[in-house]
């Protein structure tokens, strides 16, 4: 039985589609679905740039004020995305219990979440780099599949014929 449905999202181009799959299956098992997005860590490369190129006080003053404010202008986007996206389908709107941006490696972050959420199901999108015939899962889905004890829906985006059209791709841009 489900009920509780974490649909992990990187709020990529394919995002309307995974959505598609999570709504239905919400649906057909009366289940509440939990939107998480992961923002990953400043790359040390920024990191580098930060500390040769900002002074001091004011990297005490970004770390204290800048990135409360920075992850908080992201929740209200990743929010304002989800609701225009889901204008025209009030069976989204009733099955999406939260959407969370939480910081943190997306691996992680989705595992831990899974588990405070009590989730019964994981679903993400698949995008791997097929141009090297190497693999069709992308690295964070990979590496969920390894390491969870709840079962994962793997949603294909890289299969040929799946082309979003038009105008999910002018709402998932951000």
């Amino acid at each position: 039985m489900l009920n509780n449905i974490l649909y992990a999202t990187d709020l990529g181009l394919y995002g309307p589609y995974i959505l598609e799959h999570v709504c239905e299956l919400a649906n057909k098992h009366s289940a509440q679905v939990t939107v998480i997005h992961a923002v990953e860590p400043v790359s040390v490369f920024a990191g580098a740039l930060l500390e040769t190129y900002v002074p001091q006080e004011d990297k005490a003053a970004l770390r204290l004020h800048g990135y409360e404010a920075v992850m908080t202008t992201i929740r209200a986007r990743v929010r304002q995305a989800f609701e225009e996206d889901f204008i025209d389908r009030s069976e989204a709107k009733t099955c999406i219990q939260d959407v969370l941006v939480l910081d943190g490696e997306a691996c992680e972050v989705i595992l831990e979440t899974a588990r405070a959420v009590d989730a019964d199901l994981i679903v993400m999108g698949t995008h791997g780099n097929q141009s090297d015939n190497s693999t069709a899962i992308g690295s964070v889905a990979s590496k969920v599949l390894q390491l969870s004890h709840i079962p994962i829906y793997l949603v294909p985006t890289t299969a040929v014929g799946i082309r979003p059209n038009q105008q999910q791709l002018r709402k998932t841009r951000i």
